[in-house]
């Protein structure tokens, strides 16, 4: 049974809890990540939060605007991962747990600007890069482009010519 099963009723609190108290199990992350883009519900699923938040920035913001999904860790529970979806009109600067999307109005397009897991992540996988499958490849391009400073050029690029 997954720890995200709804058919049990325990807070997520009480599962943050039973996993600390297990100092020397594992967390699957490809398990983690699955349960976190599938969310609880249809409307708690990955895709749809980001829809979500473009449909706030279409009332909030003029013109092309940018979504940004940040990933925190609970201070108290680090077991815990938090999602928050926002819509902005500037383009954010690159950050380690961030994935950036641009919309662009007269489109209706959305283009994924980059996806940037967390700092363990970013410094061990490049490490393991010839050991990874091929799926992994333009995540692999994203953190090197993260290192190397290319995002952050990117960044000022589409800043200055929104």
């Amino acid at each position: 049974m997954s720890i995200l099963d709804k058919s049990t009723t325990k807070k997520v609190g009480a599962y943050a809890l039973e996993l600390m108290a297990k100092k020397d199990e594992k967390i699957n992350p490809i398990e983690l990540q699955r349960q976190i883009h599938k969310g609880n519900k249809g409307q708690d699923s990955f895709e749809n939060q980001v829809l979500t938040a473009i449909g706030r920035g279409r009332d909030q913001l003029s013109g092309d605007f940018y979504v940004v999904v940040l990933f925190k860790k609970e201070r108290l529970l680090q077991n815990i991962v938090r999602q928050y979806f926002f819509p902005r009109k500037s383009c954010p600067t690159p950050e380690y747990d961030q994935v950036v999307y641009k919309y662009h109005r007269d489109s209706e397009k959305i283009e994924m600007l980059w996806v940037i897991p967390d700092k363990q992540s970013t410094q061990y996988l490049p490490t393991i890069r010839f050991c990874l499958p091929p799926e992994q490849t333009e995540l692999l391009n994203f953190i090197d482009e993260f290192n190397s400073g290319k995002l952050d050029q990117l960044c000022e690029k589409l800043n200055r010519n929104p």
